[in-house]
């Protein structure tokens, strides 16, 4: 039987916690609740004869979460649970069609048919705006022709601005518009101008590629001037209204792109976008437990109750999946530090043991991790191979602890002496590094694993002799 995977991005919004969403319906404002929410997903006309999966990613402040892909029932049927810190956004990246936000503190029904996407809840009409209609203003990050890549910030900011206040004039102007897609070009618009005025690069190569149309493979780096000076950020903030909620209500442009500025140097201070600003750093902290006290203490101090509670929430989340995740590091064996990796070995004795050597901060380790993680249920699928995973103290330990419950095996963080003399025994060379170990008890050191034709070959042989 055929499979098929729907991808649902979750883009969030974070906004404020209070308790509950309390029972406000057809909204065009943020909800600042932080609440866990359920989407009932129903897909008219989906195949029941096939095996159809919705994959949903969580784009958040602090981190990008990924649940695991839901099987649609009979029915063309799924459920999805999220603990939300503001709003989210959701989108479906191929197959089906439609987005829509969704609120804390709610169960949302989402129904897809053909040619359009009907909600419950608080957004209900919002996404019926943002799913049948077409915006026909706003700015085009993607074509942007009101700017050069080669604009200094100076030009940049004053093209970037006259065009907010032409499409905010023609937004205004433009008497078709029902409240709802109103909302949804002023917010759009507002959101992109934090977006691009916070982060050029992607604007500008946005802009060269667009004026370069033979241009093939890497732009040179110098020909995007990316450069945006203090008063380039001051004018940008004495053009927009500091307290406009939309800047939060966008479909297209995810507010976290106002991380790249601190805007509260810039006399955002004490509103809105400077909350937000202040917020995400502190929410990004958060996730890794590393929330400045200081910082905190300022957001406790306003009399929106979200910034803070919201920032609380994800740093509890963070350190239950802490205290979960260092269950699973096996306590180091207490011999000589040259010996860790015999005496390890020795806990599977007629086994075949694969040492990956790694780190957090390692693209490579990584990659080879994600390659291998699946092989686990297939070829590797073997209850005589037993897969033990090292890392050193360089790994900081919250990054540690968020991606070993994705790795399955045997962990063990070592100390900076101790992965000196265990590592020094068998020369390791850089990361990642391996050993295997054959049933007979002999290890080798083998970075010659770092061509996976060769890890897999091997193993295999291992594998073979008895």
């Amino acid at each position: 039987m055929k499979k098929f995977i729907y991808s649902l991005t979750a883009a969030a919004l974070l906004t404020a916690c209070n308790n509950g969403n309390n029972g406000v319906t057809d909204s065009l404002s943020p909800s600042f609740e932080c609440d866990s929410a359920t989407v009932n997903l129903t897909v008219v006309g989906a195949d029941s004869s096939q095996e159809i999966y919705v994959a949903a990613i969580a784009n958040t402040y602090d981190e990008i979460g990924e649940i695991q892909p839901t099987k649609l029932d009979e029915n063309g049927q799924a459920t999805f649970k999220f603990d939300l810190q503001g709003d989210i956004m959701l989108s479906f990246d191929s197959g089906i069609r439609g987005r829509f936000r969704v609120a804390p503190g709610e169960v949302t029904n989402v129904t897809v048919y053909p040619d359009s996407i009907v909600t419950t809840g608080r957004f209900a009409k919002y996404n019926r705006a943002m799913n049948s209609y077409e915006s026909r203003h706003g700015i085009n990050m993607f074509m942007p022709d009101f700017m050069r890549y080669d604009m200094n910030g100076d030009q940049f900011t004053e093209a970037l601005l006259k065009k907010y206040a032409d499409e905010k004039a023609a937004i205004a102007a433009d008497t078709e518009l029902t409240e709802e897609q109103r909302m949804v070009e002023n917010a759009n618009l507002l959101a992109s101008v934090i977006s691009m005025a916070g982060d050029r690069y992607m604007l500008d190569r946005c802009s060269y590629v667009m004026t370069h149309p033979d241009c093939k493979g890497a732009i040179p780096k110098d020909s995007l001037n990316v450069e945006m000076s203090d008063d380039n950020y001051r004018a940008v903030v004495a053009a927009i209204d500091l307290n406009d909620e939309s800047m939060m209500m966008s479909p297209f442009e995810p507010i976290p792109s106002i991380a790249g500025v601190d805007w509260n140097k810039y006399g955002a201070e004490g509103t809105l976008l400077g909350n937000l600003s202040t917020y995400v750093r502190a929410a990004k902290a958060a996730a890794v437990d590393n929330v400045d006290p200081e910082v905190l203490a300022k957001l406790e101090a306003l009399q929106n109750p979200f910034f803070a509670n919201g920032v609380k929430s994800i740093r509890a989340a963070a350190r239950a999946r802490n205290e979960e995740a260092a269950k699973l590091v096996s306590a180091v064996p207490e011999v000589e530090y040259a010996e860790i990796i015999p005496a390890i070995a020795a806990k599977h004795p007629g086994k075949v043991v694969i040492f990956d050597v790694w780190n957090t901060w390692c693209g490579p380790c990584k990659a080879a991790i994600a390659a291998n993680e699946p092989l686990k249920k297939t070829e590797y699928n073997d209850p005589d191979i037993v897969f033990v995973y090292l890392v050193d103290d360089s790994s900081p330990v919250t990054n540690y602890y968020q991606m070993i419950p994705n790795i399955a095996g045997e962990h063990y963080r070592l100390s900076a002496d101790q992965a000196k003399e265990a590592y020094g025994r068998y020369n390791l060379d850089g990361f990642p590094f391996y050993l295997i170990v054959d049933r007979q008890g002999n290890i080798e050191a083998r970075p010659d694993f770092r061509d996976h034709e060769i890890y897999s070959k091997t193993v295999k042989e291992k594998l073979a002799q008895k």
